[in-house]
Order: C-alpha cells, then sequence, then structure tokens
C-alpha cells in the first residue's frame, strides 16, 4: 500500500472509500437483474454439442478450464468440436490454438462437420464450412509460446472490437508462463476471469493434468490432480476434464473379444467427459461418449451428428433449447 508521505492513514482510507462510493449500491440497484435471472435459470447459456449435458451451459461472464492428459483430446474436443458446435448456434468463437496451425485446426473441424465414415469432405461442403467459419470464427495466427500480454491483448480485442462469444486459448503452457511459475498462472487466471466479466464473453482455456504416480492412462482424474497452482481450479467458474479410455480403444483393434473384454467394451465408453465444477449451474457429472470416425465423440456408437451447416440459425427468441438440440444432436 503506498501512502504518500506526511498524509494520515485515516485519511487516505477515507478518501479512498470516497472514491470506491460509486460502486456501492443498494440491494435494490440490481432488481431488475433479478427479475431476469428468475425468468431465464435454466435457459442461459450455450449448450455443448450434446442432449444428455444439457444440464451444463457457457455463460457470459464466466471462465473455463478444460484439462485432461496429454493425448486426451482435449483439443479435439473444445477447439474442435465444441467450437463447431457454437457456431452453429449462431455464436461468434475466437481461438488461439497454440500448438496447431490455422489450416490444421480448420481442417479438423470440417471434418467433424462433415461427419463421414470414409472418404474427405467434397470440395462443395469445404467451401460451404469455410462460408460458415468465415462469419463466425476468428483464429490467432501464433504457434509456441506467446507473452502473457499478448494474449491478454488477444482476448481484449476478440471481446470489445470483434464482440465474440467465446475465446478458446490452448493452453495454458503456451502463454508465457513459466513451469513452475504458480504466481504467474493464478495471474493470469484472475486477469482472464476479469476479461471474461467485462467484455461479457465465456473464455475457455485448455489446461493439463498431474501423471498419476501409481498408475497409467487407465486413471481418471479428479480436479485435485489439475496440474499446476491450486488457483487454476479456485479461480475458474467451470472444470472440465476429458479422459480417453485407452483400453477400449485397444479393444476394438483386436476384433475378437473374450467374454471379459467383450463385457468391459460393452459397458463402457471411448472417451469421458467430467464436469467437475459448474460454480453457477446445479449438475456436475460424468458423461460417456464415442469416438466417430469422422473425429467426432457422439452419444451413440457409429452415428455421426449432422452439423447442417448450410441452415445456421439465428439466435432468436423462438429457438427453444429444445429446437437448438434438434439442430446439434440426431
Amino acid at each position: 500500500m503506498n501512502i504518500p508521505h506526511n498524509v494520515d492513514f485515516r485519511d487516505y482510507i477515507s478518501i479512498i472509500g470516497e472514491a470506491e462510493a460509486q460502486e456501492i449500491h443498494h440491494a435494490g440497484f440490481w432488481r431488475e437483474q433479478i427479475h431476469e435471472r428468475s425468468k431465464n435459470l435454466e435457459l442461459s447459456g450455450d449448450l455443448l454439442p450434446w442432449a444428455k449435458v444439457t444440464g451444463f451451459k457457457l455463460r457470459p461472464t464466466e471462465i473455463s478450464l478444460w484439462c485432461g492428459m496429454s493425448g486426451h483430446r482435449k483439443s479435439m474436443i473444445l477447439t474442435g468440436q465444441v467450437a463447431l458446435s457454437l457456431m452453429c448456434q449462431g455464436k461468434k468463437i475466437a481461438i488461439a490454438s497454440l500448438e496447431m496451425k490455422p489450416e490444421e485446426t480448420l481442417w479438423r473441424m470440417c471434418q467433424q462437420a462433415a461427419g463421414l465414415t470414409a472418404g474427405q469432405p467434397s470440395q462443395e461442403f469445404i467451401n460451404t464450412f469455410m462460408d460458415l467459419a468465415d462469419e463466425y470464427l476468428v483464429i490467432y495466427d501464433q504457434l509456441d509460446s506467446v507473452k502473457t500480454e499478448k494474449i491478454l491483448g488477444f482476448v481484449n480485442y476478440c471481446g470489445k472490437v470483434l464482440n465474440c462469444d467465446h475465446i478458446m486459448i490452448d493452453s495454458l503452457a503456451k502463454c508465457g508462463i513459466g513451469v513452475e511459475n504458480r504466481e504467474g498462472e493464478a495471474d493470469i487466471i484472475n486477469r482472464l476471469a476479469w476479461s471474461a466479466k467485462h467484455l461479457n464473453t465465456h473464455v475457455h482455456l485448455v489446461s493439463h493434468v498431474r501423471k498419476p504416480q501409481s498408475a497409467g492412462e487407465e486413471y481418471i482424474p479428479s480436479k485435485f490432480d489439475v496440474k499446476g497452482s491450486s488457483a487454476l481450479v479456485d479461480l475458474v467458474d467451470n472444470l472440465v476434464i476429458c479422459w480417453a479410455n485407452k483400453k477400449r480403444e485397444s479393444l476394438k483393434e483386436l476384433g475378437e473379444l473374450d467374454e471379459k473384454e467383450q463385457e468391459y467394451f460393452d459397458k463402457t465408453f471411448d472417451q469421458l467427459l467430467i464436469i467437475a465444477k459448474q460454480r453457477h449451474g446445479r449438475w456436475e457429472g460424468k458423461v460417456g461418449l464415442y469416438h466417430h470416425q469422422s473425429l467426432q465423440f457422439v452419444s451413440r456408437e457409429g452415428k455421426a451428428m449432422d452439423y447442417k451447416i448450410d441452415q445456421v440459425f439465428d439466435n432468436k427468441e423462438e429457438n427453444t433449447e429444445e429446437k437448438i438440440i434438434q439442430q446439434i444432436e440426431f
């Protein structure tokens, strides 16, 4: 606290208090907002692309942390299918994929949009997809580590100038923070949370979990396994953990399974999406998904989602949650 010389502490605090008075209001100041919240408590926020997770919403002014082990498809899910689904809901997305070239991000998303079991999207489909992406998606053309202030500048520009509804950063490890810099991690989370609130956008940040000491990739992480500062989990609004079932994948390759293997295969999923924290929602839990050949993650094995990218609708009042679900999952 830098108090000017020859200034009494009590006088100084009194002056600061007067300056802060404009931020202090009687509770009735928020009456209208409370009425609005009462009407939209369950409907507020954007949907993930799976009907079975309608209890989890992506609300403006919040920050979500997406975690998982290396190779457990965090990026494929978030900056691929989730971004695609949000675009199909008429939302504008900004992506800073610091580990993939922009064309690789776009190509993966295009494959997911096509939903093909074999072959490649047609040239006509690619053009239709690129028309959608050109309207609803911007990409930060940077790779490898980027200074923290540049990431914050990217977030500010996309939220304030481009009016992006969702801003995705992949990943925290590339945001110019040292491996053991816990203070730096807490600082950038605080700044991103501030940006989300003041820019009325949703910020998504990809991070990692610690390697289990006495287990392999079969270990399913929890919020206590998030790598880095404890502030990462404490300060974010939502925590989503991605876990790929490597055992089930290996069983797919075997072809013929014995009775025990078949039982495991029938009762499990390729991918778990774990909602480990939702500060402003009522539901937390695990959702099982299957990995489709198109790189989609689907609720029904072998059944790709039909993203009607040439019929993207606007978010008007008549688009109820039920209608949105019908558009994004079949």
